[in-house]
């Protein structure tokens, strides 16, 4: 009698598969978005127009949207693993690029250039996905590798803020340097100078006509006629606003921004344990809130190292990259047969899977009404939504005076909520099919989505008006920031049933459906950042924002038009 022996159980090695290729998806993300929120104080450097930073924030998206199909060639022309890890090593070094830029050329050069190398991730991801999982688990492992993108752009903002600012602190003290001055005038608009040779000289620190006073030793003017930067500087680090305001006793009467007044009554609570160093930083990022125009922030002494470091960490996840993947389960030393076996036999034991390989069905997508009501739609979308991603920590700082630290933490709370949207999305589309058929299961969800992500901003504007409480205070800014997150949980909530009119019309040709309304999609992500900047200006009114939400409203309202033409019931037909 023979024994039995008994089969080994499958290896996991399609796990450790799957979180490389989330960790890329993650670090796509971070890369992506992560010069959003460096972009004032690039600006602030180069001395670019907001015009030419419009266009620096639009360059990624331009290139990625005409990358994607070459690169996801490429993937399947030379394996997943040798081009995403270039991909992942190319993007990498170009984020590392821009941190050592030296002109608004090389800003879009880098910026091009990364964008070009992103465009392989996803579809090579995808590949990794079906080459790696069975059929019965590639919707949630395809899930998860975009869920890894979500967390990615979602922690973006707070890492970028608090890595800056570390580095900024780390660094020589908080003092302003010369270099930092932009504008030497405005940076003393506030200040009153009296001189007298027999007496020392009083420097009177002004905010709405209600004056504070210093006495400082010298018997001369502190400052000439034609102040420099230098000179600016160094009255700017000799006068400590904190200091002269919390001993003043009319500190109530003060007719100052809420922001500051904030400042100053925590300085009052917390000034007999400051250290030295300390009350240099709460001075200067008094001065920053004052003169927003006239000086540079501290934390823009870190955005090149900053992204550099990202550059490195880019380098080191392609490498482990590349020691895990395997191209196929058959390749990787680590799975054992029954591993592979699972892969592969999962969908239907004996039954071969077939990939048919068709011609692009151009005829029949440019002349199919409900595929360019697709493209509109997508188009808009990101017109709309791509704000949450380049220019709202500008609002935040401008609008609301919000901390860099806590900036960072609001502007990663839309991004966050939308993973909301993204997983409530398909089964609420599952269910309206179910009740209504094809063509409004999936034409309402991507419809009223867009229209509710209009609604959003629509919060913004009311906003403004002061309702709910004076601008620069924090119960207001938090109103914005949940009106953003409706927008981001309202745009999640349609990709979903996005997805499935593509898979619902196309059949074999899903990929092509998909990629094709996709790099529309890139298009109008890439056209956001520039006219965005044109509607801001140079320098951004209350009433300049409120137009830019409008604009971002009505991108909305008319892609949910364009989702209104999407009908999942009539499928193309190649012609």
């Amino acid at each position: 009698m023979s024994e039995q022996i008994p089969l080994a159980s499958p290896t996991h090695v399609r796990w450790w598969v799957l979180a490389v290729a989330t960790l890329s998806s993650l670090l796509l993300y971070l890369d992506r978005i992560c010069v959003s929120f460096a972009v004032e104080s690039i600006r602030g450097e180069f001395q670019a127009t907001q015009e030419q930073m419009g266009w620096f924030l639009g360059a990624f998206f331009w290139s990625y949207a005409l990358g994607q199909v070459p690169a996801g060639w490429l993937s399947d022309r030379f394996g997943t693993r040798s081009m995403l890890t270039l991909y992942i090593l190319g993007w990498s070094l170009f984020t590392a690029l821009l941190g050592l830029s030296t002109g608004i050329t090389s800003l879009l050069a880098y910026r091009l250039g990364c964008g070009l190398a992103q465009a392989g991730a996803y579809p090579s991801c995808a590949k990794a996905v079906r080459d790696w999982m069975p059929l019965v688990q590639r919707g949630r492992a395809s899930s998860v590798v975009a869920l890894g993108g979500r967390i990615g752009g979602a922690v973006a903002p707070v890492l970028t803020g608090a890595v800056m600012l570390w580095i900024a602190q780390s660094g020589r003290d908080a003092r302003f340097t010369a270099d930092e001055i932009l504008d030497p005038t405005q940076a003393i608009r506030y200040l009153n100078f009296q001189s007298d040779q027999q007496t020392p000289s009083t420097t009177s620190l002004r905010w709405e006509g209600v004056s504070s006073t210093s006495t400082t030793t010298q018997g001369t003017s502190l400052l000439p006629p034609a102040v420099s930067q230098e000179t600016a500087a160094a009255f700017l680090n000799s006068v400590q606003p904190l200091s002269i305001l919390a001993a003043d006793a009319n500190l109530a009467t003060l007719d100052m921004p809420p922001d500051l007044k904030r400042r100053v009554e925590r300085y009052r609570s917390h000034s007999a344990s400051l250290t030295e160093n300390e009350l240099l930083l709460a001075n200067r990022q008094f001065w920053e809130a004052a003169l927003p125009r006239a000086v540079k922030k501290l934390d823009a002494r870190g955005w090149r190292k900053t992204l550099v470091i990202y550059g490195g960490v880019g380098i080191f996840v392609a490498l482990l990259f590349w020691g895990i993947f395997r191209d196929q389960p058959e390749q990787h030393p680590w799975a054992n047969a029954a591993e592979v076996a699972w892969i592969g036999n999962a969908p239907a034991a004996g039954v071969a899977i077939t990939i048919d390989r068709e011609p692009f069905p151009w005829n029949a997508m440019l002349t199919s009404l409900g595929l360019w009501g697709n493209c509109m739609c997508q188009l808009l979308t990101n017109v709309g939504w791509v704000f949450l991603v380049t220019w709202l920590p500008r609002y935040l700082d401008e609008v609301h005076k919000i901390p860099v630290l806590e900036r960072g933490f609001m502007a990663s709370v839309p991004i966050f909520s939308g993973l909301i949207g993204m997983l409530a999305g398909g089964p609420w589309t599952d269910r309206l099919t179910a009740h209504w058929g094809l063509k409004w299961g999936r034409r309402i969800p991507i419809a009223s989505s867009r229209l509710l992500a209009a609604a959003g901003y629509g919060v913004c504007l009311i906003v403004s008006t002061g309702v709910f409480g004076e601008l620069g205070t924090r119960f207001p800014a938090w109103v914005a920031i949940a009106g953003l997150a409706l927008v981001a949980i309202s745009t999640d909530l349609g990709v979903a049933a996005t997805w499935a009119y593509a898979q619902d019309v196309a059949g074999k040709q899903t990929a092509a459906v998909l990629g094709w309304a996709n790099m529309w999609g890139n298009f109008g992500a890439a056209l956001a950042p520039p006219l965005s900047g044109m509607l801001l200006g140079e320098q951004a009114t209350l009433g300049s924002w409120n137009l830019l939400f409008v604009f971002c409203a009505g991108a909305f309202v008319i892609s949910a038009l364009g989702g209104w033409l999407m009908d999942s019931s009539r499928p193309l037909v190649a012609q």
